[in-house]
């Protein structure tokens, strides 16, 4: 009978160390392995010249996405240019700031049923690609290089919205309007995003023009990020299709709506 216990406790003893190590390797290999993997900028950066001598305040790149090129001062560079194929700021900031918020033109992927990674896309054509579920689902980060120093940012709203209230040349917002947004950001969004954000998180928007709702409608598309935290690990993480997406749907069947 002792033996018995003994075996029994030897067992699951055993079992234990086998669940403690397999957690322990879950762990290392995503430490090593991360869901996304930033790629330095600084020396492109510093090499580009645009055709009116401008230089890069930045360098923008993201995720499953041709997107990988510098941003500009929208002041010192010709950006109503739409086969320059850079993203540009209306701030002249070149450090990372609370609120960043980055511009590129869409010329060739407005309709209501945006294309996914085709190669003529050169600005922020691709961008739209965030508007379905299964693309975002594996593209969650946004790489921002500046001042020398590559950051990574990590999706938490996609979503339209108007001009007013974008407040894009609002760089230094206190907690209170940071708040505000990401209150009306999540609440707009399309995807319920797994991942925490507040005030005190420094945020990312990518903006640029669509016709999804038609030629006449005043929207912009909007990808908002907030900055990857210390010491969290740069992993996947569960989006889901909300209600604000049946709109979406409905759209992309051919149902005209109002924005």
């Amino acid at each position: 009978m002792k033996k018995l216990k003994s075996k029994k406790y030897m067992l699951s003893r055993l079992l234990i160390i086998i669940v403690i190590l397999i957690i322990i390797g879950f762990l290392i290999w995503k430490l090593l392995f991360p869901f996304y993997k930033v790629e330095d900028r600084t020396k492109k950066m510093k090499q580009f010249k645009g055709v009116n001598g401008e230089t890069a305040i930045g360098w923008l790149k993201v995720q499953g996405t041709n997107i990988d090129f510098p941003i500009v001062n929208y002041d010192t560079s010709d950006v109503s240019d739409p086969t320059y194929e850079l993203g540009w700021s209306y701030s002249d900031k070149k450090t990372l700031q609370k609120k960043t918020t980055l511009f590129s033109h869409n010329i060739l992927n407005v309709s209501s049923n945006p294309l996914i990674g085709n190669k003529n896309h050169k600005r922020f054509e691709q961008l739209m690609a965030y508007i379905y579920s299964d693309f975002v689902k594996d593209n969650k980060y946004i790489q921002y290089t500046v001042n020398g120093k590559n950051y990574l940012f990590k999706i938490y709203g996609i979503s339209f919205q108007k001009e007013e209230d974008l407040d894009y040349d609002n760089i230094n917002p206190s907690k209170k309007e940071l708040k505000q947004y990401i209150k009306y950001t999540k609440k707009n969004s399309y995807f319920d995003f797994n991942i925490d954000v507040d005030e005190n998180d420094k945020l990312i928007t990518l903006v640029t023009c669509t016709r999804f709702f038609g030629p006449t409608t005043e929207y912009s598309f909007v990808v908002d990020a907030r900055l990857v935290r210390k010491n969290e690990l740069i992993s996947n993480y569960k989006i889901k299709e909300n209600k604000n997406y049946n709109k979406i749907k409905k759209i992309m069947e051919g149902d005209v709506l109002d924005a």
